[in-house]
């Protein structure tokens, strides 16, 4: 038998439309078939019933790094051996898929160990939520590099750019990730609104990537470094902490469904850590950034800036498995809790470049997640572990 029903007191489908109620899933296989208030088999199925529940469809985090820990400073596990870095690789998937997230684009790895980590995932070897890669970040020579080791593939000049990021979709990779921008987790001399790579090179970058079939997410936190992203032709501005300063960029963007996926639990862990062990260097840069971030969500919100949903999961003190705190700050910044919900679901899909996941409808594919209440008058209530989590139409959690 391959065809169940999941049955709740609602369904919400992940592209912003209000609940359905009652909420019937139909699936055969990895596939969902129907979705409705009155989908009724005519045949024997298995059934799954969750009074007071919601089905939602399995959410997606657009930026994480899952070989790292959440640590005040991750380079203290740099020396690790590699066998103790794929095992931590592992629990962060296997926290993160628990936590209803089913798909994740990571946006830097380490010395590409995430590629062979997918390959075990789809053998049957461990259990991860579906991993949409970037590789080794595109960078100018940096600070930040030697802060992440094995992240970065420095690159300077147009050759250099085009040749890394050849290299990256040798090895696998399925989107290319460019450092527009410094990095607030960098040394402090290097600074997060100073813009790195020259126009050519960002074109260069992106040129090869949209040849080569690949989607281009930019690191960018300074207007300068956003606007040269943006008329380089990415996809998706990560962070965008001071977009705001120039409402015409934020305007193209939405015009051309240029993505922000603005990381703001990420920001909020550094500016006001919870523990000690980051330097007081770094933790300056973030706070003097807190209300550039949320400045920048408003704007992006009322200019129709797409917003996709990204936690930078793996920054200091922003552990893996607690993703939907992101959209509870959204909510707090003025999204609905719907809205919200979407940024997670169907916007964060189409930033990722895939159309089989993020909603739920008929033929795509059965990632379901099930939560007690209704998300869509509390998100608050995803933080919460789920009920059920079902990845292609099998249950795993």
């Amino acid at each position: 038998m391959t065809r169940s029903l999941i049955t709740a007191d609602a369904v919400i489908d992940g592209t912003g439309a209000a609940a359905v109620r009652p909420g019937r899933v139909l699936m055969d296989g990895e596939r969902i078939v129907a979705v409705g208030r009155s989908v009724e088999p005519t045949d024997e199925v298995a059934r799954a019933d969750f009074p007071g529940a919601t089905i939602l469809p399995g959410l997606i985090d657009c930026h994480v790094h899952l070989m790292d820990a959440g640590l005040p400073d991750a380079t203290v596990q740099d020396r690790d051996p590699v066998a103790l870095r794929v095992l931590r690789l592992a629990e962060h998937a296997r926290a993160t898929l628990r936590a209803g997230v089913t798909t994740v684009r990571d946006v830097g790895g380490r010395d590409h160990l995430e590629f062979g980590f997918r390959r075990a995932a789809r053998d049957g070897l461990v259990r991860a939520p579906r991993l949409v890669l970037a590789g080794k970040i595109v960078s100018i020579t940096t600070a930040g590099a030697a802060s992440w080791s094995g992240m970065y593939r420095q690159a300077n000049g147009v050759w250099d750019i085009v040749k890394a990021v050849r290299e990256q979709v040798a090895a696998g990779a399925d989107l290319i990730k460019v450092m527009a921008t410094g990095s607030v987790l960098s040394p402090g001399h290097e600074r997060p609104g100073a813009a790195q790579l020259t126009p050519d090179e960002l074109r260069a970058a992106v040129d090869t990537a949209h040849r080569l079939g690949r989607r281009v997410a930019a690191h960018a936190h300074g207007i300068a470094g956003i606007r040269r992203a943006v008329e380089a032709g990415v996809d998706t501005i990560e962070h965008g902490t001071h977009l705001h300063e120039d409402v015409g960029v934020a305007r193209i963007m939405a015009a051309r469904g240029i993505h922000l996926v603005p990381t703001l639990k990420a920001l909020a862990g550094i500016a006001t850590p919870p523990g000690p062990g980051i330097p007081e260097d770094i933790i300056a840069k973030a706070r003097g950034r807190r209300d550039d971030r949320d400045t920048t969500f408003r704007l992006a919100l009322a200019e129709g800036v797409p917003i996709a949903m990204g936690t930078d999961a793996a920054t200091p003190f922003n552990v893996h498995g607690r993703n939907a705190e992101e959209l509870t700050i959204m909510v707090e910044l003025g999204m609905t809790a719907l809205a919200a919900i979407a940024a997670a679901t169907s916007v964060a899909a189409r930033a990722t470049g895939r159309d089989d996941v993020g909603v739920i409808a008929a033929g795509r594919l059965a990632d379901l997640v099930v939560w007690q209440g209704d998300p869509g008058r509390d998100v608050g209530l995803l933080q919460q572990p789920p009920l059920a989590v079902f990845l292609g139409g099998a249950r795993v959690a």
